[in-house]
């Protein structure tokens, strides 16, 4: 993958990473991102990357959060994945300029957070994609040396806080589909941002591999796969690249394998993509990502090798059906074993939340039994 990546100065560099979350996740509440950086300051979290992210000319992440004012009480529900209001320009100031706000957690505060989350992402000078126009992702557009490049992004996920009108893009095949054969008449290049698969899986499903190829085949360059929050692999397709997921970037999830991550660095050329290269990085206990090098990127890098080997035989699936089964029960396992741990998670650092928050935690425990669909 990294061989043939040679910096062209000619050429439009993008640089993309999977989940940024800004809050604290309602397991870590009160010791999760949010509180690193109320203890220790926004560039203490990205002072190990903040170097390569202002080096490109696009750099793109996914934002698992809202940015918006707090309600008043320091209660789980109205705090928990929720940042604040000025990270917006801190996220400026490290190097992002375009980002994604298409997914299952854009509505977890209400309409009104989400709107402000957009607003403070575009005073910062960040561009938002996913958002709904016209039935639509609106679309980022930039341009350098004759080579025009658009952004847009859509969630395949199911909208979980309300179920009023989503202000994001929807996933939906035939609509995105012609949405990219539209951009691809007028520019250079397109890259879609989409939020899709299953939790902590280290593949994609067939009926995914399937959407992906017909999405390149409309006229994508470039598909930047999230959501699952684990790493997954890295497929070339008719002069196309698919990165199916990935994974965290900015987290305070806990488990090693969603700590594992990377920096997908590519260029864009006037007529393909002209190289591309993963960069190896994984996220500390102080929810830092790192660069890694030496044996421990290898290793990172001989994952992403693995989990693209997988993805070879389903394009000559021939039971797609039973595959997507077996692939939905893998899901399932995947999806309860982490269940398991963060119950073990919480209990083992009961000692960390305040009454409040616990008392918060066994409600919305109480309340899962009753309704698995319970946020």
């Amino acid at each position: 993958m990294n061989d043939a990546y040679r910096r062209d100065t000619r050429s439009i560099r993008f640089l993309a990473v999977g989940d940024v979350m800004l809050g604290d996740h309602p397991v870590c509440f009160g010791h999760g991102v949010r509180s690193t950086i109320e203890q220790r300051g926004f560039s203490f979290i990205f002072e190990h990357v903040k170097k390569i992210q202002l080096e490109p000319d696009l750099m793109f992440g996914n934002l698992e959060t809202v940015l918006a004012p707090d309600m008043g009480t320091s209660g789980l529900y109205d705090l928990e994945m929720k940042g604040k209001t000025e990270y917006a320009h801190e996220l400026s100031e490290v190097g992002f300029n375009v980002m994604s706000v298409a997914n299952n957690h854009a509505m977890q505060h209400g309409i009104d957070a989400f709107r402000h989350t957009v607003s403070e992402l575009k005073k910062s000078g960040i561009h938002p994609v996913g958002v709904v126009d016209n039935q639509k992702s609106n679309c980022f557009s930039f341009e350098k040396c004759g080579i025009k490049i658009a952004v847009i992004g859509y969630s395949f996920r199911p909208e979980k806080y309300d179920n009023g009108n989503i202000p994001y893009a929807v996933g939906q095949a035939s609509k995105l589909l012609e949405h990219v054969g539209e951009l691809r008449s007028h520019y250079s290049h397109v890259i879609v941002s989409i939020h899709w698969g299953e939790e902590y899986i280290h593949y994609p499903s067939v009926e995914q591999v399937k959407l992906a190829k017909r999405i390149i085949d409309a006229g994508a360059s470039l598909i930047i796969g999230h959501h699952p929050h684990v790493l997954q692999g890295v497929e070339e397709y008719n002069n196309g690249i698919i990165v199916y997921s990935l994974g965290n970037y900015i987290f305070d999830h806990w488990q090693r394998e969603t700590r594992e991550t990377i920096i997908f660095d590519c260029q864009f050329g006037k007529d393909r993509v002209q190289c591309f290269k993963v960069i190896p990085v994984y996220i500390n206990k102080n929810y830092q990502p790192v660069i890694q090098t030496g044996k421990e990127g290898e290793r990172i890098e001989k994952l992403i090798k693995k989990y693209s080997s997988a993805i070879g035989p389903m394009n000559y699936a021939v039971d797609s059906d039973a595959l997507n089964k077996m692939y939905q029960e893998k899901a399932r396992k995947a999806y309860a074993k982490y269940r398991m741990e963060s119950y073990l998670y919480f209990l083992k650092n009961i000692y960390k939340y305040k009454l409040s928050v616990l008392m918060d935690s066994l409600l919305r425990f109480l309340k899962r039994r009753v309704d698995p669909t319970h946020p």
